[in-house]
């Protein structure tokens, strides 16, 4: 299992902070079931499920958001425990 972690692929949406106060990009919001987290997934299926709130996000503040992908560069850190 744990070799497996280089082969993770990890979905994000990114875009600039609406208001202007954090600089440069970062991870976007949405609200799920859960409450308002950050949308980074696994699975792009459902990230592209928040499509249409990004969209209305973008149109409302002038501020594009876009579906990246990330692949795995390395293992930062790693826990001592567990296997």
């Amino acid at each position: 299992m744990a070799d497996q972690v280089s082969e993770v692929e990890l979905f994000a949406w990114v875009g600039e902070d609406e208001t202007g106060r954090l600089p440069g990009l970062g991870l976007k919001q949405a609200v799920v079931p859960a409450g308002i987290i950050p949308m980074v997934a696994v699975d792009r299926e459902k990230m592209e499920k928040y499509w249409n709130q990004a969209e209305m996000q973008a149109a409302r503040y002038g501020k594009r958001i876009r579906l990246c992908r990330f692949i795995f560069a390395e293992v930062v850190r790693e826990t001592k425990e567990g296997s």
